[in-house]
């Protein structure tokens, strides 16, 4: 048995606290987003495709968790009903509306789409998304996601909105996608949108994060990424010298980036 459900707040930090508080009761998750409410138009492509409109979100709400839960019928009941009470304590709402729920659950876990209308490619025709995939302290995404508007609009970029994948069990970990909508057929927004990765990921270290999460740095930070690791980058590089000379072992592996310099970071 399985049951997907989603909740509105009035703030990330709001969501954030309700994710830590069913890890911290002992609910296990199957699987939980957070998204601010600018990202939930991307996930609900499917939806629009479906019902032609846009899905109904009160006015107030900021963020909104996706949650699920799979296992046998009792167990799954009693998680879902605790859940849904800790979401009340803290000043949230469900959202009713079952179709948005799962048009969450067939993007992201599904392949369940309209022939030749799903979010990719359907809605990279213009712009392409883009994004800066960081980790940040939990207490710490408020101030972050506040920096990542300044940030967008700085280097003229609109912005797609910001997805908190809970990335490990039994505590909360997240990694962190905020995304930008980028012209790739503009090579001056492309430029932009590298100045835009390379600010987030200052950003990142500066909050005590890390600017790379479970996507790889090569192509993206490679060199840049000596912001974060100081000196520690180059006893990498001997190591990688000392025991591979010739670059044998995992040879498409990029230690430095042709799209941001490494005095960006100096």
């Amino acid at each position: 048995t399985r049951v997907v459900e989603a909740a509105v707040f009035k703030s990330l930090s709001s969501a954030i606290s309700v994710l830590e508080r069913m890890i911290q009761a002992g609910l296990s998750l199957e699987s939980a987003h957070i998204n601010c409410k600018r990202r939930l138009q991307f996930y609900t492509h499917a939806y629009r495709q479906k019902y032609g409109r846009q899905p109904e979100i009160p006015e107030w709400a900021e963020s909104i968790l996706f949650f699920s839960f799979g296992g046998d019928r009792e167990v799954v009941e009693f998680s879902r009903n605790y859940a849904i009470r800790l979401i009340g304590e803290a000043g949230g709402a469900l959202i009713k509306e079952r179709e948005l729920v799962e048009s969450w659950w067939t993007s992201k876990h599904l392949l369940e789409f309209e022939p030749f209308k799903q979010k990719w490619p359907d809605s990279q025709r213009t712009k392409k998304f883009g994004a800066a995939d960081l980790g940040i302290p939990v207490g710490r995404i408020e101030e972050a996601y506040r920096r990542y508007l300044e940030i967008a609009a700085r280097n003229g970029l609109e912005v797609l909105g910001m997805c908190i994948y809970h990335q490990r069990p039994n505590r909360v970990s997240p990694s962190i996608s905020f995304a930008v909508f980028v012209d790739d057929g503009n090579p001056d927004e492309v430029r932009r949108f590298y100045n835009y990765v390379a600010e987030m990921s200052k950003m990142a270290v500066d909050l005590e994060g890390t600017m790379s999460t479970y996507i790889g740095d090569g192509e993206r930070l490679g060199g840049f990424n000596r912001y974060e690791h100081g000196k520690a980058l180059d006893y990498m590089l001997e190591v990688k010298r000392v025991f591979d000379p010739k670059k044998i072992l995992n040879p498409g592996k990029k230690f430095t980036s042709r799209w941001i310099k490494e005095e960006f970071g100096a």
